[in-house]
């Protein structure tokens, strides 16, 4: 094994050498990842693997363990371990056992991983794709066969909690629907036709699909677009041939985007705090801006459905005094009498314009007259006001991101800066933020952050590869080469770290990997 894997379900960077030795170095992660065929050494301050094109220190914090051929074990300190040593057990892992049983769980586990990253390699395209059934949906995916297994469990448990809170009984003809999960983000955009920025989408005419991206590198927000996107399919459920109106349908699909699924428990638990809809809301409530209940409701299409319509659900949806109500407006708009709906043109969809949907949101809430519209209103704004507060930088951080995802660097940047100074010691948010800053040309500030990256994690491969283009646009090509080399010893099956025609005229190196 060559690189390093983020873990037994994500071993993305492991090139296994055949001919390997049953013991050669070996250094495993806490977090699950292990670097082997790379020459190791144990310094006082940690572990560094000796990479062609570079050395890299992991600190002994990151460590769970290290075999290190023909090191001499340390003289033994106390009882137990002058004990053992004189058993000839050695200690692996948090235990103590022969150094036959030790050899024998390494060459397992090189097998084991040596077997998965085949199996990763053998379906990594789409033309390869494996496919299975579950009781409403049919998978079609490119992604490692546990973290399929994680997603079909979780989706049928989103599927079955959806039906309950609305009560839904789904056709009998419905079928499964198709979903696509992608560990290749432009097979994705082929596959699928997905724009540019997006990691998931729902089509809503025919033929139905659902499309994701699964980002290795934060697998929650993954999940968070997931929950989302499957929303839309789960509305579809109130009527096929509807489609539900820019309010309330995306607002709803936050509410719901906003879930947490215990693998261990096998417990969906729906409708949480979104952190990064709530920064951004609280962005705009500081800055004096104020979406009036009509604006918002009436609206056919605004960004702030995602922000300030997410908080209207949320508020409503956590009241029992609304909660039902609300139900029943959503409900009533693909099949309540005396509505005007308006034919799409397509599959014979129909959908509800914003005047229309303020008008059924008026009569399902009970607002017969301005001064209770005002008083609802304001209820909600204090709600926004006095109880919606952001617990952590990870709203912050969501916030940031979603910012660059729609064209609004500056305000990214600003939100990445404020998650750092609140205390996010995530390797992503410095990378991001670094991204961003090497995008308008502040190369030193950048190579600075993605050095703190790689502090917390310094096996981010995609933090060397950043540092590269930033250190060519700076003149120094022969560093920006051996530092996008690097980041290809450490995730050498990652087919971005392999020189783009860009790249080649740039910096010169090897030619793009066929």
């Amino acid at each position: 094994m060559s690189g390093a894997s983020r873990s037994l379900g994500a071993a993305f960077g492991l090139t296994i050498l055949l001919a390997a030795p049953a013991v050669a170095d070996l250094l495993v992660l806490k977090d699950g990842r292990v670097v082997s065929d790379q020459k190791l050494v144990r310094l006082e301050s940690g572990i560094e693997i000796r990479y062609p094109n570079g050395n890299v220190l992991v600190p002994h914090a990151l460590v769970e363990d290290a075999v290190i051929e023909g090191e001499t074990p340390p003289a033994p300190t106390s009882a137990e371990q002058q004990e053992n040593a004189a058993k000839g057990y050695v200690r692996f892992e948090g235990k103590w056992m022969p150094l036959k049983r030790r050899d024998e769980l390494i060459a397992k586990r090189i097998a084991e991983r040596k077997k998965e990253v085949e199996e990763i390699a053998a379906h990594r395209e789409w033309a390869k794709r494996r496919k299975a059934k579950t009781k409403h949906f049919a998978f079609e995916y490119t992604v490692p066969q546990d973290v399929f297994e994680n997603y079909a469990a979780l989706m049928e448990a989103y599927f079955e909690a959806f039906l309950k809170d609305w009560d839904i009984t789904p056709p009998k003809n419905l079928g499964q629907l198709p979903v696509c999960l992608h560990i290749d983000y432009e097979a994705m955009m082929q596959v699928g036709g997905a724009g540019a920025g997006v990691l998931g989408y729902f089509r809503f005419v025919k033929p139905w699909d659902l499309n994701f991206y699964h980002d290795r590198t934060d697998p929650a927000f993954t999940e968070e677009v997931m929950f989302h996107e499957a929303n839309h399919y789960l509305q579809k459920l109130l009527d096929l041939d509807f489609a539900m109106p820019h309010f309330p349908g995306e607002s709803i699909a936050e509410y719901y985007g906003a879930s947490h699924w215990d693998p261990v428990k096998k417990k969906l638990t729906t409708g949480l705090l979104l952190e990064g809809r709530l920064c951004e809301l609280k962005i705009d409530w500081q800055g004096g801006e104020r979406i009036g209940l009509q604006q918002l409701v009436s609206t056919d299409r605004m960004y702030e459905h995602y922000t300030w319509g997410w908080s209207l659900v949320y508020f409503l949806m956590k009241d029992a005094r609304y909660a039902k109500k609300f139900q029943r407006f959503v409900e009533t708009l693909p099949s309540g009498k005396g509505i005007q709906r308006e034919d799409m043109g397509r599959d014979n969809l129909r959908t509800v314009r914003g005047e229309e949907v303020w008008k059924v949101f008026r009569a399902e809430l009970g607002l017969k007259t301005d001064e209770q519209v005002a008083a609802l209103e304001k209820e909600w704004h204090e709600f926004i006001d006095k109880k919606l507060q952001v617990e952590s930088y990870r709203g912050l951080e969501m916030a940031a991101r979603a910012a660059a995802n729609h064209g609004q660097p500056i305000k990214a940047r600003r939100l990445f800066k404020e998650a750092l100074e609140r205390g996010s010691q995530n390797s992503q948010t410095f990378a991001r933020y670094a991204d961003l800053l090497a995008q308008e040309g502040e190369h030193d500030q950048a190579l600075e952050l993605w050095r703190k990256a790689l502090e917390i994690d310094p096996l981010y491969a995609e933090c060397y590869a950043d540092m590269g283009r930033s250190l060519a646009a700076q003149g120094k090509k022969e560093e920006a080469l051996r530092v996008r080399r690097l980041a290809r010893d450490i995730d050498p099956d990652n087919a971005w770290y392999w020189f783009d025609l860009d790249d080649l005229e740039e910096i010169g190196g090897d030619p793009p990997k066929k």
